[in-house]
């Protein structure tokens, strides 16, 4: 065997160690739950679980086994009681954590069993349990979750391998204080759940209902994964866990938050906005994940939290980018013994001192912008809301249809190879660029998973994500 044989076998035993089994909950850190994955299967089958893009986990081998079993009971009653949508995530949500509170009985009939739920206010699962019941005797559910425990096993293991579970909890431990309070924590995964992680108290067991990264949803080994697929794949389980840290440092500092920050300066509409403390946690999880980054995945930081900031800036916290700045920065040039805890009424000050200049700059104007042109070689000349950085390079993914097909390309956009010229105190960006003969050229900036260099303003925002600009060139003769 060799040594590097040796190094992940070890890694799999021990990560199998801590992967609890699905007829018990106990302290292991992963809890399969049967119940949960009801929950998921139920949702993945209703029209919203198949028509949304991002709601449910479409793209491995497991949700077609899942529509193969389940598709012939389409027209259960119960499909049509829980057919959520996005405006009603409360709900949706509700239904798939919730489903966690309970188990099966010696009859096979699901009773609850922790006093828990994810919401207040909502209680689906509950409330529909009879038909619940009847959809698991019907379409023979708990065979199918049997024959599938393997996968769930094995799932649950590569998760363990990849995630780096102990750093995590030990940087934030360091960093921001040990919770006394949470004599444990737990992690419950399903292969169907899409989007919407979250964290929740079970009793006093911190735990975190989340979304597995990609590669192991299409089953790639996880030592051929590279180093930023790892460190991007650990992001919604950190932003969760973090949530057990942040929010308590977050609420002993309210007084001083309301006077240094304001929902309505800092959030576009993300929905947290009405809760006086969920906007700042949101941009504060995500920022503590880049410190994470940089000490654990130092090669690949500046591309993998470029990624998750303009993701984060799509939410409605459009200044994620300036937010992590401004911590990173402070984090730096912190004094010997200093941490995060520490740092953290001194960056309320800071970020409160940033708030009166925040604004978010935008496309105005554009000589090409939904304009026909003949020539392939386009100059553009772009106006800008406000003063951007004046950067030497800067990314555009260009996207045409070509042959009913979408093709993307990013290029970049240099003063040698583009004429890329600066003016009006950054306010005008000039650029010539190839286009695409007769068809559709649409130029997307600060495109997320895509871009490299982002287009800022001077005063550190981002233009929004997926900014673009459409411009055809015609089929000429």
């Amino acid at each position: 065997m060799t040594k590097l044989s040796a190094v992940l076998l070890v890694l799999i035993l021990a990560a199998s160690c801590l992967i609890g089994k699905a007829e018990t909950r106990d302290h292991q850190l992963i809890r399969l739950s049967e119940t949960y994955e009801l929950a998921n299967i139920i949702l993945a089958l209703t029209d919203y679980g198949k028509s949304d893009p991002w709601e449910v986990s479409q793209q491995s081998a497991y949700y077609q086994e899942v529509r193969l079993h389940f598709d012939q009971y389409a027209s259960h009653p119960l499909l049509a009681k829980v057919n959520y949508s996005r405006e009603k995530w409360e709900s949706y949500l509700s239904f798939r954590t919730d489903a966690y509170a309970f188990d099966f009985n010696k009859d096979s009939h699901l009773v609850r069993t922790l006093a828990f739920t994810a919401n207040r206010g909502f209680n689906p699962f509950e409330e529909n349990l009879e038909l619940v019941d009847d959809f698991v005797k019907v379409t023979g559910f708990r065979q199918f979750y049997k024959d599938h425990l393997p996968y769930y096993q094995r799932l649950a293991t590569d998760y363990l391998a990849s995630q780096r579970y102990p750093e995590m909890l030990q940087f934030l431990e360091k960093e921001l204080g040990k919770r006394q309070e949470i004599t444990s924590y737990a992690i419950v995964l399903s292969p169907l759940v899409g989007r919407m992680n979250c964290h929740r108290m079970v009793g006093d067991v911190g735990t975190d209902f989340i979304t597995l990264p990609n590669f192991l949803l299409t089953g790639k080994a996880v030592r051929t994964v590279s180093q930023e697929a790892i460190a991007s794949g650990t992001h919604m389980l950190f932003t969760e866990l973090d949530h057990a840290f942040v929010n308590p440092l977050t609420d002993q500092y309210r007084t001083l938050l309301k006077a240094n920050f304001s929902n309505q300066k800092w959030d576009t509409g993300s929905g947290y906005e009405q809760d006086s403390l969920a906007t700042f946690n949101e941009y504060m999880t995500w920022a503590v994940y880049d410190l994470y980054t940089q000490t654990y995945f130092p090669d690949v930081t500046a591309k993998v939290n470029t990624d998750w900031a303009l993701q984060n800036e799509t939410r409605g916290f459009y200044a994620s980018s300036l937010f992590n700045r401004e911590l990173a920065t402070l984090y730096h040039y912190r004094k010997p013994g200093q941490t995060l805890k520490d740092l953290y009424p001194i960056f309320i000050k800071q970020i409160g001192l940033r708030q009166p200049d925040l604004s978010k700059p935008l496309i105005t104007d554009c000589n090409l912008a939904n304009k026909t042109i003949e020539d392939t070689l386009a100059t553009f000349v772009i106006h800008f809301s406000e003063p951007m950085k004046e950067l030497s390079s800067f990314d555009v993914i260009r996207a045409v249809s070509e042959q009913g097909k979408l093709k993307q390309e990013r290029l970049e956009i240099t003063r040698q190879n583009n004429g890329l010229d600066w003016s009006d105190n950054g306010r005008t960006v000039r650029f010539t660029l190839n286009l695409v003969k007769g068809t559709l050229n649409q130029l997307i900036f600060n495109y997320p998973w895509k871009t490299l260099v982002t287009l800022r303003s001077f005063k550190g925002v981002d233009l929004p994500p997926y900014s673009f600009i459409k411009t055809t060139v015609s089929a000429g003769d």
